[in-house]
């Protein structure tokens, strides 16, 4: 480095009689501009690439969201419809549950045949319960269908609170009995 130094200090006139010609400042400028457009060139290129692959993986989503939905089977009930009848809906199912749970807790029928025509009566209900969703998936707007849901609902739920209240009878009687022979 010192060497260069000593060379560029002895000749120091050589380089200051030499002007760069008229030309230089604008060839470079040129070149200045050229080396510019390339990396504007380049972050486009890059931005292009990015907005490729964005594009590509919300249309990968999307078609895939699609292809999950019709896939899936949609099961369609009258919360579906409208918030008042997921209410009812809501209200109906909560109430059959805790029927349900009810008899199980207050044992079955002392008749094994009545229990098997209960459970085969409450299948063939849910059967069809099944089959106006099904309709209701065709006919969505269809108000004998919205009812006949409903009408199910209301119906399962009357049938239970007599098995419920026959129960309690049974349940009762069976305690009179007991009592008495005691």
């Amino acid at each position: 480095m010192k060497e260069l130094e000593k060379v560029l200090r002895e000749h120091r006139e050589a380089f200051d009689d030499h002007d760069p010609g008229s030309d230089h400042f604008e060839n470079f400028l040129g070149k200045l501009n050229d080396e510019q457009k390339k990396k504007s060139l380049f972050g486009m290129s890059r931005l292009l690439k990015v907005a490729t692959i964005a594009i590509f993986v919300v249309i990968s989503g999307i078609t895939g969201y699609q292809i999950r939905k019709m896939q899936s089977p949609v099961e369609l009930g009258l919360g579906a419809i409208s918030p008042e009848y997921q209410e009812v809906e809501l209200f109906y199912t909560s109430n059959i549950d805790s029927q349900l749970r009810m008899i199980e807790r207050m044992g079955s029928f002392d008749n094994k045949e009545h229990q098997n025509i209960l459970s085969e009566e409450l299948k063939e209900m849910d059967k069809r319960y099944n089959q106006l969703k099904q309709e209701l998936k065709l006919h969505p707007d269809d108000d004998r269908v919205i009812q006949a849901m409903i009408e199910y609902y209301q119906v399962k739920t009357n049938i239970l609170n007599r098995i419920i209240e026959q129960l309690y009878q049974v349940r009762k009687q069976t305690k009179t009995n007991l009592n008495v022979s005691a």
